[in-house]
């Protein structure tokens, strides 16, 4: 288990994404990276929802 803002760290860090804002409710964090863009939510994830929220930013699974 991650949590959502561990999550949102590492790919600022390690991928390069940007943070961009919160969402209205403050339940999640809006990241992009050129084109691609993300929504991390700020709670516990699991690793099936960290693997799908990856995919979805365009990042390998290694």
């Amino acid at each position: 288990m991650i949590h959502g803002e561990n999550l949102a760290k590492d790919l600022r860090r390690d991928h390069g994404f940007v943070h961009v804002g919160r969402t209205r409710d403050g339940k999640a964090v809006v990241m992009h990276k050129g084109d691609r863009w993300t929504v991390v939510p700020l709670r516990w994830l699991n690793n099936d929802a960290v693997d799908a929220i990856k995919a979805k930013a365009g990042i390998g699974l290694v």
